[in-house]
């Protein structure tokens, strides 16, 4: 850390739901990251199936203690995760971000569907796969209206 006070934020947009949008701004601080990790929480006990798409695409730097707790909490949370998360969606640009999140998957990969791309569109088309797959149509229709064209229309 450089010794300034964090600049971090973190934002949950679920008006997409069962899409869960998390934005990780900037650097955070310890208290935030714990914020984070438990909202997340709280969604999963929620027990209704969903994607979710983390744009860490402006995430700061991560301290070891953050990933060390972010390790912690993946393991604690596998179950949870099992039984709520149908595919996670990872918008990153930083090299460093994606080589953080190369140690934290290294020791704890999430135990659900995921991709990491460097766009938000792509993230959501992505996404709405998930959701399609799961049986969930009306959502997947208008997270795609949201973030793009049928993947059909994309040559894929």
């Amino acid at each position: 850390m450089t010794g300034l006070p964090p600049t971090g934020s973190v934002t949950f947009d679920d008006s997409l739901w069962p899409l869960m949008v998390v934005r990780l701004t900037g650097e955070l601080s310890p208290q935030q990251a714990e914020d984070y990790l438990s909202r997340s929480t709280q969604f999963m006990q929620r027990q209704e199936r969903h994607a979710l798409i983390f744009d860490v695409s402006t995430l700061g730097q991560v301290s070891s203690e953050q990933r060390q707790r972010q390790v912690e909490w993946l393991k604690q949370n596998e179950a949870l995760m099992r039984q709520t998360v149908l595919g996670i969606a990872y918008v990153v640009t930083s090299p460093l971000v994606r080589l953080t999140m190369g140690v934290i998957f290294h020791f704890k990969p999430p135990p659900v569907p995921y991709t990491i791309v460097s766009r938000l569109d792509a993230a959501g088309v992505w996404a709405a796969r998930c959701l399609e797959e799961a049986g969930l149509h009306a959502p997947a229709e208008r997270v795609r209206q949201q973030f793009g064209p049928r993947p059909e229309a994309e040559g894929q």
